[in-house]
């Protein structure tokens, strides 16, 4: 598996050849992470299918860790963000890929029926996307979109009830034994004050202030515990507020795998809705998700794992996110109304300070 191999030489139909499934979803990695629940129905359902998943060279890492048979890696930077030349040269990379394979459904995990150039050598192959057309819409506005995303296997038709929620990955068990997280005997809290930036735009109405972050870092670390910050290249911005707090600062030094394995050895996550509170639920890190224009139901599966702190109940704008685009809001007070007192509060439930004679933590 891996996307710098050959494409294998394409099969020829035969009544015991395994069910190809291509899956499709480029970006950004939230997506990617919430996706990973119809990679496990078709494991559960389709046990012999061989599945093979396109993506974008940000989400490859990820994609690896999901135990797909094959990724297909494409550059969505210049598919999604490039000139006319570059989205034609990006195109045509991916037709070449693709030409000459044989596959018995696609599943394309992108609304907008522009994705569906990506598959056009396959013309003709069964192909399930999600529409936001009247009668036939997946996902479904206030719908889990891994649920959303896992039932794309059934075809555009609406069945119901459907009992339960397909589970996201779990990719514990795949991830290296060690992780840059530091030992300590207390806690150990990951935040992540930056994020909310992809590919495709920055959305800077999901973030909680940076400041209120810095004010939960330093009590925390009045108290004892160890603050780990977690980000992007792009999230150096934040690092001023943390001025004077003795942090750990991990910002724009981890990989995909690295950030995974902090989270899954920290005792508590805080984040708001970005990349990383995707990738935490990938590795049941306790997580205390923090929420204003977007609505938590639709974005992440709740369990008791997590602690939601949801703003602006008394607005009447709230959530002002439609799946594509946000109102033209000048002043997010509604993830402001999430007040310091709250999160910390919150951590407290998800991580409760350990006891003085505990045992220190295991070096990782």
């Amino acid at each position: 598996m891996g996307a710098g191999h050959a494409d294998p030489a394409p099969a020829e139909p035969s009544m015991n050849a395994p069910e190809q499934i291509l899956v499709v979803r480029l970006a950004a990695i939230g997506d990617v992470a919430n996706a990973s629940a119809l990679s496990e129905r078709i494991r559960a359902e389709r046990p012999g299918a061989h599945v093979t998943w396109m993506c974008g060279r940000v989400a490859a890492p990820l994609v690896t860790l999901l135990g797909v048979d094959e990724i297909i890696v494409v550059d969505e930077r210049a598919i999604l963000r490039g000139g006319p030349l570059a989205r034609a040269r990006g195109l045509a990379a991916v037709w070449r890929r693709l030409l000459g394979r044989r596959f018995d459904l696609v599943l394309l995990l992108h609304p907008d029926p522009r994705y569906q150039a990506l598959v056009l050598p396959l013309l003709g192959t069964p192909t399930h996307r999600l529409d936001r057309s009247f009668g036939r819409m997946n996902p479904v506005p206030g719908r889990f979109l891994g649920d959303e995303a896992a039932r794309l296997l059934d075809g555009p038709k609406s069945t119901g009830p459907i009992v339960g929620h397909y589970p996201l990955a779990d990719v514990r068990a795949r991830l290296p034994a060690t992780s840059p997280l530091p030992s300590a005997a207390g806690r150990r809290i990951v935040l992540v004050p930056g994020g909310a930036r992809n590919v495709m735009r920055d959305d800077p109405l999901r973030r909680w202030p940076v400041a209120r972050y810095a004010d939960v870092a330093r009590s925390l670390v009045a108290g004892g515990d160890t603050v780990v910050l977690v980000g992007g290249p792009d999230d150096a911005w934040v690092r001023p507020a943390f001025a004077g707090i003795p942090v750990v600062d991990l910002i724009g030094t981890l990989s995909l795998v690295e950030t995974l394995t902090v989270l899954r050895d920290c005792s508590a996550v805080v984040v708001h809705d970005t990349g990383p509170l995707h990738l935490a639920r990938l590795v049941r890190a306790p997580m205390v998700a923090l929420f204003g224009p977007t609505v938590p139901r639709q974005v992440m599966s709740l369990d008791t794992n997590t602690h939601v702190l949801w703003g602006g109940a008394d607005l009447a704008c709230r959530p002002c996110y439609d799946g594509r685009e946000f109102a033209a809001c000048r002043n997010n007070l509604c993830i402001q109304e999430v007040t310091v007192a709250d999160v910390i509060a919150a951590i407290g439930a998800a991580a409760p300070a350990p006891s003085p004679d505990a045992a220190p933590a295991a070096r990782h």
